[in-house]
């Protein structure tokens, strides 16, 4: 028996809104959902990584159009930021698939 594939159509994923400060330290400023990403993933370079499930420098002239998604406020246009997607599924659990079962597309990391 399969399990439906959990993150058909960016279902059950969050993006991190993080900022990699001098120091090599990340920092997590926002999460955006997937209607902040619909808003968003057109300004991207994304090939066939629709749902943009991997790792994605936020270009600067996109800054302000991120920041009015956050509740953080002003972004620092000198600090390079990045959208990561993460597996975001109830009660916490992590979706692998079955032995031999290949997902339909990429899985995000938890």
């Amino acid at each position: 028996m399969s399990r439906p594939y959990p993150f058909r159509e960016g279902m059950n994923v969050a993006w991190d809104l993080v900022v990699w400060r001098s120091d090599h330290e990340r920092v997590e400023i926002a999460v955006l959902d997937r209607e902040d990403i619909l808003q968003v993933r057109g300004c991207f370079d994304r090939g066939d990584d629709v749902w943009m499930y991997n790792v994605y420098p936020v270009p600067t002239t996109l800054l302000p159009r991120i920041a009015d998604l956050v509740a953080a406020g002003q972004l620092d246009l000198k600090l390079q930021y990045c959208i990561e997607a993460r597996q975001e599924l109830p009660d916490g659990e992590v979706w692998f698939p079955e032995s031999g079962e290949l997902p339909p597309g990429h899985v995000p990391p938890p």
